[in-house]
């Protein structure tokens, strides 16, 4: 026992604190134990609240442990820095209590505490190791499957591959002059002939769009994926503030994530309900690789979703 604690310090010794989304992804163990632990997959599940997902050896295969929700942990009552994630396992004859710290290094730290009810002569023990992030980046949804067929990593592309922007389709417009004018009590935002925006007649909305077509000077409507859900953003890409007056939900781009909801594909982050596409799986991973590749930090709306959307790529203030 006294060579796994001297092993645990040693680990621990380079360990962090960090946010809950520091925990999120696949990990591998380089190095798994006879009957420990080969990968783990966390995901978020709302909040700061994550589900762990555990895969043992089991030789000559590999054993799926099951889906449970983690305890986050924090560095103290007030902290807003996670300490430790807590993830139980219970397979009647024998419990799995793993504890996660975060390293220095960007690895996980682990420590599995395994407690036997098989009324065997063998010992409760300890064992201690790190896992490494793999290239794939996560499940595409809440509960992630190790599947063969599975072919999309969190937030689109190919598992093994690196996260790629998707493709945009995008018509420009020359937005220099661009004005809110009301004809026949409706208003819109007009430039070069072309109506950029109706708002009805909510001038209010009229009169915010017209600042931000000056203040970000977006020049493209653009889709990722397909027709739906359109947004505007510059050439060069996104904005990078917050103009007064615009509301926006803050986002985190690696806690976002798919779930599927009364047949509607929708783009969550905890609690918060980014983008709903229906049926439309493809599009929905197309729109959620776009958030993470491009680093989405907020959505912003003027009027409502359907009037006028658009993206931030830093920390809302």
């Amino acid at each position: 026992m006294l060579k796994y604690a001297v092993a645990l310090l040693a680990l621990l010794s380079g360990a962090a604190y960090a946010e809950a989304s520091d925990f999120i992804g696949n990990w591998q163990n380089p190095d798994p134990k006879p009957g420990g632990i080969t990968r783990i997959a966390i995901s978020p599940n709302g909040g700061n609240r994550v589900d762990v997902r555990a895969y043992g050896d089991c030789h000559p295969g590999e054993c799926d442990w099951g889906l449970v929700q983690g305890s986050v942990y924090y560095a103290n009552p007030k902290s807003d820095h996670v300490a430790v994630i807590v993830a139980t396992f219970n397979f009647g004859f024998a419990h799995h209590q793993i504890t996660f710290h975060k390293g220095a290094d960007g690895q996980l730290i682990f420590e599995t505490l395994t407690k036997l009810d098989d009324n065997s002569e063998r010992h409760d023990y300890v064992t201690v190791g790190t896992l490494k992030a793999t290239s794939w980046v996560g499940p595409i949804a809440q509960v992630w499957q190790s599947q063969p067929s599975l072919q999309t990593g969190w937030g689109g592309g190919v598992r093994g591959q690196p996260v790629l922007p998707p493709k945009e389709n995008c018509t420009a417009f020359d937005t220099r002059g661009a004005r809110a004018m009301r004809k026949n009590g409706a208003w819109t935002v007009t430039a070069g002939g072309h109506v950029l925006i109706d708002t009805g007649r909510d001038d209010q909305a009229a009169l915010l769009a017209e600042a931000a077509f000056r203040h970000y000077r977006f020049d493209r409507r653009c889709t990722a994926g397909g027709p739906w859900k359109p947004y505007w953003r510059t050439a060069k890409g996104f904005g990078t503030d917050r103009m007064g007056g615009i509301y926006c939900l803050a986002i985190n781009p690696t806690t976002a994530h798919l779930v599927l909801s009364k047949a509607s594909w929708t783009i969550v982050d905890g609690p918060t309900t980014l983008v709903e596409l229906g049926p439309f799986k493809p599009q929905a991973e197309a729109m959620l690789g776009m958030i993470r590749a491009r680093k989405l930090t907020g959505e912003c709306f003027i009027g409502s979703p359907d009037i006028m959307t658009f993206w931030v790529s830093e920390p809302l203030r």
